[in-house]
């Protein structure tokens, strides 16, 4: 059976769990017997970020589909809508793509994923933990909207580590050395090369992608230690039918960092060198280069004052310079502060509370924001506890999509959205666990896809500010992956509304229904098999009409323009590894399908002019195979 150390239950708020080795009397470890011994789990007390789904990266690098990229699974969780199957851009709770943050150790990145059902940018192998917010966000994370997601790396390690793959799309490497007793190196580097199955599937398609990991750590003493963490990544994507932008981006991010730690406490001063670059067609017919070079300073402080109280405090303070083609560069400054306690008088009672105030200055104005959060969990019995989160967030405003270098002026005014949420999470017989979450969002001044078109405009499907809202309720059922049958299913029913003057419409991509099922199977012996099913229904779309050739709209909101549901989607996913181990060495060989059943996906609806008469236009099937070789030590 294949050891899992140090797993917890997966996307759990409530207590950690650990595995650990049966012991005898004498509480020296027992004997091998001919028969494994069922897990044992046993509950660790501790403070946690109250309302993350969080997860140890190891556990979720089996899942089907995410082609062992522990990132990928938040796709898999309720309240996380994707946009098109097998692209890396979801709606977090309503919120748009541009409008969830990504961080790396407080580091915050651009994008996390390469373009295509493809990797994050970020080394599966360097992850230790990942959490995903979709509501309210510690008061830690700031200037985003919409959901936060977070992964933590693992600490250096004690002996020399590495691992390889080659798959058929990419290859991959990671190799991490201690030096003497108190340095360590860490270097990683992937490359991608779809193309050769592109040509297979969509031949008029062509991707390229790339990243780089370095980190390197010093003890000074023994509280003191210094490091520096280093990585980039770029995404190319040429489309020859064209019906898929161009792009061209990459980033570039440099954190240097000293932490003290004490026995009450820690402190962290750390400045962050930062480059973003994008060169795309955003304007029809003009390619354009969005640049962005970034100097970030901040300070992060923790403190027990007590037994049952810790208080967090920070501020950062940034310098960006924009640039828009050949357009002189633009300076814009931001700076925030933020505060936050958690106080645990008992096993039965969590509460955190906390606020952080942000200034965005510009040449024509300086704006500023504050969101308070407050977070409480009450057990009301052994396998039953309680969690509501209320909290307020501000964001500049945005484009759809996240887009390297591609800052907008804050003066216009800020994103904001009022978030509420209210859970019930039960520890169930046979290593099960279950959490049902109904929320509610306020969105004021979003940006997001919008029909605010006249009769018979070009286009109905620019980007707008509108008000809105999105509510719903979410449920997952997960089993623990300590047992040999693990895995969840997640189920989201959402609405998400937009209003536009006095008329009210759907989201372009609300999904009322969004199913995921991940199952996972060890069979012993280094054989693990797994499936992911997802199911979604139908996005709203108002259709498209063409006169001679041309698509046009009518105004929204008219008997000839109504909101239309495109068909349903769903897509299977399957995987299978077969694993060797030699000591502190292994390999394996590992298969995986995505989107086995080669369903295409409809994303719009078509319709002659003369006739009403709609089609629903598909895509794909965005499909990928994987079969490759996997090795480390």
């Amino acid at each position: 059976m294949r050891i899992r150390a140090g797993c917890i239950a997966l996307f759990a708020s409530g207590p950690l769990y650990a595995q650990t080795p049966p012991v005898t009397s004498g509480g020296a470890p027992a004997a091998a017997a001919p028969v494994e011994p069922a897990p044992v789990e046993v509950s660790v007390r501790g403070v946690r970020d109250l309302g993350a789904s969080a997860a140890q990266a190891d556990e979720l690098r089996d899942i089907p589909g995410t082609f062992g990229d522990p990132f990928q699974a938040v796709a898999a969780l309720p309240g996380v809508i994707p946009v098109t199957s097998g692209l890396p851009y979801f709606y977090v709770r309503g919120a748009p793509p541009a409008d969830t943050g990504y961080y790396i150790d407080g580091v915050p990145l651009p994008t996390l994923f390469h373009i295509g059902p493809g990797p994050s940018v970020v080394p599966a192998a360097l992850i230790d933990r990942i959490e995903l917010f979709a509501g309210a966000a510690p008061a830690e994370y700031g200037r985003f909207a919409g959901g936060i997601i977070a992964g933590e790396t693992a600490r250096p390690a004690d002996a020399p580590r590495g691992e390889a793959s080659v798959r058929l799309f990419d290859a991959s490497a990671m190799v991490e050395t201690p030096v003497g007793d108190s340095s360590s190196v860490l270097a990683a580097g992937r490359y991608g090369y779809p193309n050769a199955l592109l040509s297979l599937l969509a031949p008029g398609l062509s991707l390229a992608y790339g990243d780089y990991t370095f980190r390197a750590t010093h003890k000074l003493n023994a509280a003191d230690t210094i490091s520096v963490l280093a990585l980039g990544s770029y995404d190319t994507e040429t489309d020859a039918s064209q019906e898929l932008t161009p792009v061209d981006t990459l980033f570039h991010r440099v954190d240097v960092r000293l932490d003290h730690t004490w026995s009450r406490g820690s402190v962290r001063v750390a400045t962050t060198l930062g480059y973003d670059r994008t060169a795309t067609d955003l304007t029809p017919g003009i390619l354009e280069r969005l640049e962005e070079t970034s100097v970030r300073v901040r300070v992060e402080a923790k403190q027990w004052l007590a037994r049952d109280l810790r208080l967090e405090v920070g501020g950062d303070a940034s310098g960006l310079l924009n640039r828009v083609g050949t357009a002189p560069l633009v300076l814009q400054q931001i700076a925030g502060a933020f505060a936050e306690v958690r106080y645990v008088p008992s096993d039965r009672i969590e509460l955190s509370a906390g606020v952080r105030a942000d200034a965005y200055a510009t040449t024509q104005a300086v704006t500023g924001a504050a969101d308070p959060r407050i977070s409480l969990k009450f057990r009301v019995a052994r396998w039953v506890s309680t969690l509501t989160t209320l909290g307020v967030s501000h964001q500049p405003p945005t484009y759809f999509l996240p887009i390297p270098g591609l800052r907008l002026d804050p003066s216009a005014g800020l994103q904001t959205v009022y978030q509420y949420s209210q859970g019930v999470e039960l520890r169930l017989p046979l290593a099960l666990s279950a959490i049902v979450t109904g929320f509610y969002d306020a969105d004021r001044n979003t940006n997001d896809f919008a029909s605010d078109c006249g009769i018979f405009a070009a286009d109905c499907n620019g980007v707008a500010r509108v008000d809105g809202s999105t509510y719903g309720l979410e449920a997952t059922v997960r089993r623990a992956f300590s047992q040999r049958l693990a895995g969840w299913v997640s189920y989201t029913l959402s609405r998400a509304e937009r209003h536009i003057g006095s008329t009210t419409f759907l989201s372009p991509f609300d999904r009322t229904h969004v199913i995921a099922a991940v199952v996972r199977y060890d069979f012993g012996a280094g054989v693990d098999v797994g499936v992911r099913a997802t199911y979604d229904s139908g996005r709203p779309d108002i259709p498209a009409f063409t006169l001679g050739g041309v698509p046009v709209y009518y105004a929204f909101g008219t008997s000839q323009a109504p909101q239309m549901r495109l068909p349903d989607f769903y897509r299977i996913d399957v995987r299978a590894e077969k694993r060797w181990t030699f000591g502190a060495k292994w390999f394996a060989v590992v298969a995986e399908m995505f989107n086995a059943t080669l369903t295409p996906e409809a994303v719009q609806y078509k319709c002659e002019l003369t006739t009403e008469h709609c089609t629903a236009q598909t895509i794909g099937p965005i499909a990928l195979p994987s079969l490759g070789v996997e090795g480390g030590f």
